[in-house]
């Protein structure tokens, strides 16, 4: 003889409350243990435009980043790594250029200019540095941009 088995009186369900519970402790997880990059997060710095009067009396420090992501200040090349987001010959090369502004009592200002094919990332790492705590450039132009 067969066994007969009786059919369901309801179909079966699954509960989603435990489910729920553990995506909101990994959304609490995620947030508690992720962090901003402070320098990143607010860069305080100031556009300079076109001035009258009289012309600043520290030439203004031209930085520029070219296509393979070399970075040169006044013309010589410095970090040339451009997987490292580090740059210290840069943050050396500010550092005494914003000693000797703070010599002739003026404010450094400095000129970026970045080349279309490189890296946005080397422009934010240049950006990072003038806002270091050693630095604290505020003031800069940019230069050499086309519009796309």
């Amino acid at each position: 003889m067969k066994s007969k088995i009786p059919p369901p009186t309801s179909d079966p369900e699954i509960d989603l409350s435990p489910l729920i519970d553990l995506s909101f402790l990994l959304l609490v997880y995620f947030l508690a243990t992720s962090t901003l990059e402070p320098v990143e997060s607010d860069l305080a710095m100031t556009m300079l435009g076109p001035t009258k009067g009289a012309p600043p009396t520290i030439d203004l420090m031209e930085v520029e980043v070219n296509e393979a992501g070399h970075i040169l200040a006044n013309g010589e090349v410095l970090d040339t790594d451009s997987e490292s987001r580090e740059l210290p010959m840069l943050l050396d090369r500010l550092k005494t250029y914003v000693a000797s502004a703070r010599l002739t009592a003026t404010d450094p200002a400095v000129i970026l200019a970045a080349d279309d094919q490189a890296k946005g990332q080397r422009f934010v790492d240049i950006l990072n540095v003038l806002a270091h705590r050693d630095v604290g450039i505020e003031k800069v132009t940019l230069k050499g941009f086309r519009n796309e």
